[in-house]
């Protein structure tokens, strides 16, 4: 999969009108590394797709040379993803936090079981209706292509 760099911040901007703040972005790349470990792999094109989402989120919060994080928690992942949601700041951060995830667990092209229950667990945390969770996902999607 290919993220289209431009329709992707048009897609950010769509979820989250306004500026990002520097402590939302960062808790929302957190949240796409958990998608992305979710599974327990991670191919080259879902890292490369993971720091290209991490650039165009970094960049809607101003953050230009941000460097992407890297953690070691003491938590277990459901202690982190809960920890993570109750961190955001806003409904718009929360849905931009939500299409990130959803971005990042659908990177592979292959939705691990663990990937679809990561993404359902931070649907559920974010406290996002199932509707308003298939919108999200489809302004999102618009930005990605399948490999050729």
């Amino acid at each position: 999969m290919s993220i289209d760099a431009s329709r992707f911040s048009d897609a950010i901007r769509t979820i989250h009108t306004g500026t990002l703040s520097e402590a939302d972005a960062e808790t929302i790349v957190a949240l796409a590394q958990l998608a992305v470990d979710a599974d327990g792999r991670e191919d080259p094109d879902e890292i490369a797709t993971f720091f290209a989402i991490g650039k165009a989120v970094y960049a809607h919060a101003g953050i230009n040379d941000a460097p992407t994080p890297t953690f070691a928690a003491d938590e277990d992942d459901d202690e982190r993803l809960q920890s993570l949601a109750n961190q955001l700041t806003s409904p718009a951060a929360k849905e931009l936090a939500y299409a990130v995830a959803f971005v990042m667990a659908v990177a592979d092209i292959d939705l691990a079981p663990e990937e679809g229950a990561m993404v359902e667990a931070l649907r559920e945390a974010l406290g996002i209706d199932e509707d308003r969770a298939g919108d999200l996902a489809a302004t999102v999607s618009a930005a990605i292509t399948p490999p050729a």
